[in-house]
Order: structure tokens, then C-alpha cells, then sequence
């Protein structure tokens, strides 16, 4: 089963990847976008000059009627998306991904539990 305490921010892992990889670069492309759902890809890139990705991945949302998924799906998206492709090169915690089942059920076990935090989704910036 998926622990929360265990899972590594994407903002924790894109700092790393950029600590490890200052030349690299990350993209992202949505692959389709029907007006209340998303699905995006991300690539990550050991240096700004390599023509093949290192690692991709792929992450689908759906808007909801409240909440962050209301306004914020297509971003919450391609930071999930931006997540995958972290995992998929290593920057996660070894047998730490959860399954789509796990993400799904979270959220209410966090309202259960009375605690709002911590913030699955993070926005990122290279710093």
C-alpha cells in the first residue's frame, strides 16, 4: 500500500535533477486536450544538446466541478506528467510509485484524517 509520508514532492526531485543535471531541460506537450480532461508528456533531457529523451512520461486529469481540479487541472497534469518521467529516470524512491488506484483513493484518506497537507501536486521551478 502507498504511504504518503513516504512519497517524494516532484518540486524535491526536479531540485535534484537539476542539481545533477544544470545543462538539462525538461518538456512537455499535451497530447490531447478536450476541454475537461488532459493528457500530457514529459521528457527530460540530461543536457540541452541531446536529441533523444532520457526518460519520458505520461499523466492524464480529468476537471473537476470544485477544488483545484476545477481551475488547475492542466497544470496539476503536466506536474504529474513532469513526476513520471522523474520516476522513470530514478529520481523516486525505489518501490515508492503508487498506482493510479492509490493516488485515487488519497485524497480521502487525507480528508479522513482531518489533514489537508501536504500538497501532492507541486508547481516547480528551476532554481
Amino acid at each position: 500500500m502507498f504511504n504518503l509520508n513516504e512519497y517524494e514532492l516532484v518540486e524535491d526531485r526536479l531540485r535534484e535533477f537539476w542539481k545533477e543535471n544544470p545543462d538539462g531541460r525538461i518538456e512537455t506537450q499535451v497530447l490531447e486536450y478536450r476541454g475537461d480532461s488532459v493528457v500530457i508528456m514529459a521528457r527530460i533531457f540530461r543536457t540541452e544538446v541531446d536529441p533523444h529523451a532520457w526518460a519520458s512520461g505520461i499523466a492524464q486529469e480529468c476537471k473537476a466541478d470544485l477544488g483545484r481540479m476545477s481551475k488547475s487541472f492542466v497544470e496539476i497534469c503536466e506536474t504529474s506528467a513532469i513526476g513520471r518521467a522523474l520516476a522513470n529516470a530514478n529520481y523516486a524512491a525505489k518501490g515508492k510509485r503508487p498506482s493510479r488506484a492509490e493516488m485515487r483513493w488519497l485524497p480521502r484518506q487525507v480528508f479522513r484524517r482531518g489533514d489537508r497537507k501536504p500538497a501532492i501536486h507541486a508547481r516547480f521551478a528551476r532554481t
